[in-house]
């Protein structure tokens, strides 16, 4: 990987949108109206924690995959560096 990345503890946005799907997850500010929204049968409030929790997964996988830097791609990056791989 070409440039230096940080870290995501230091990424103030990772924590913003980490901050928002966690309280939409979190169901018990809903109102009572939510739970007799029903979809297919479902309350509402289920409906939001559902797709918040999914979300929040993919988020989590896109920040482990692209932010995330762990010590074996460090190690192996210089290995590489020093055989001129690429």
């Amino acid at each position: 990987m070409s440039g230096q990345q940080k870290e995501p503890i230091k990424n103030k946005r990772i924590w913003i949108v980490f901050g928002i799907l966690l309280a939409l997850i979190t169901p018990w500010y809903f109102p009572k109206s939510f739970g007799e929204i029903l979809i297919y049968g479902i309350p509402l409030w289920a409906v939001i924690i559902i797709i918040a929790s999914m979300l929040l997964s993919a988020f989590l996988s896109y920040v482990i995959k692209n932010h995330w830097m762990m010590e074996e791609e460090n190690e192996e990056d210089e290995k590489n560096e020093t055989k001129g791989v690429r």
